[in-house]
């Protein structure tokens, strides 16, 4: 059985009582936003109590669904230009993915093995009472939804990925292209106890300015406010967050070692997929976006000169403008 309810803590940033009210301003009126916690079922192991999900939805309940699937160190908040857009067609709904926001934090490593993470999104579709959406993913997010729409052909009416290869791309292609394991180095790192967390937390979570504004990653200048940062740095200070983040990277590396490899190519993707790409990625190589393309049945690629790993945000209107045209088709 699944019932929702209204979060009592909706991004409230420290002792700023304007910031939940800027962030809001940004993506739509703050009276049509609605922040929800939603229980669902967890497929593994039968009969638990399931795991709370938070999200955030703009646009009508009777509209088609979108959902949003956030990456690595990121929630809900990543959406926010698209939140905005596709609201006037869809019922738009930015989720934050388990361990991550507002959701809730399971125990241990393999709690984030990507089927875990792919069976909360199954979940989470049926639990909105829809039998399919339009499936869009960033990152990790767009690992979550390669998995759902291999696995789930049914419930993606359309697939939309982010800088994100196919899954039978990323593990051949790490184990033969020298540049993409000097670019994969962190998560091997970040499959060491302890330091990653102590190392990401410290200098005020420097490592968030970092990632979003630094040369290797980062977007280009203006593309991240102050605000921006400050929202991302106040959802992986809470406590937790940052392990459970990194769970999904050692989940996968550790998972895959201990099966013995990165097992055999999936079956093609059955909905027509947009692969959207920004070509300065600082941490995936631009050729396993065309690889990827061998693994889907209706494939369209789409690169953005220039942007970087944080397309969305990077350059929003070039990335709307690319989902209404694959939208119209």
């Amino acid at each position: 059985m699944t019932h929702h309810v209204q979060s009592d803590v909706n991004l409230t940033y420290a002792n700023t009582a304007s910031f939940l009210f800027k962030i809001l301003n940004k993506v739509t009126s703050p009276s049509n936003m609605q922040y929800v916690m939603i229980r669902v079922k967890e497929l593994e192991p039968e009969g638990g109590e399931g795991i709370k999900m938070h999200y955030v939805a703009n646009g009508g309940e009777n509209m088609p669904l979108m959902l949003l699937l956030h990456g690595f160190p990121e929630f809900w908040y990543s959406w926010r230009h698209q939140l905005k857009i596709f609201c006037q067609n869809y019922r738009v709904v930015a989720v934050d993915t388990r361990g991550c926001g507002e959701s809730e934090q399971p125990k241990g490593i393999y709690s984030y093995d990507l089927k875990k993470l792919r069976d909360d999104i199954k979940e989470l579709i049926l639990s909105f009472g829809y039998n399919s959406c339009i499936l869009v993913g960033h990152d990790w997010g767009g690992a979550m939804a390669w998995a759902v729409a291999g696995k789930y052909p049914e419930l993606v009416d359309k697939l939309i990925i982010m800088n994100c290869p196919h899954p039978a791309v990323m593990g051949p292609y790490l184990k033969t292209h020298y540049k993409q394991m000097l670019k994969s180095w962190y998560m091997f790192f970040f499959c060491l106890p302890y330091l990653p967390e102590w190392l990401f937390l410290s200098g005020d979570l420097k490592m968030i300015e970092n990632t979003f504004c630094g040369k290797v990653m980062g977007a280009k200048p203006g593309a991240f406010t102050p605000e921006d940062i400050e929202a991302f740095k106040y959802t992986f200070s809470r406590p937790g967050t940052v392990t459970c983040a990194m769970n999904y990277i050692r989940a996968a590396i550790l998972g895959k070692i201990a099966s013995g490899g990165y097992g055999k190519p999936k079956a093609l993707i059955q909905a027509p997929t947009l692969v959207i790409w920004g070509t300065n990625d600082g941490a995936l190589q631009s050729e396993m976006a065309e690889l990827s393309g061998k693994h889907c049945r209706d494939f369209t690629l789409k690169f953005i000169e220039g942007a970087s790993h944080w397309v969305q945000q990077d350059e929003p209107d070039i990335v709307n403008q690319h989902i209404t045209a694959f939208l119209a088709k």
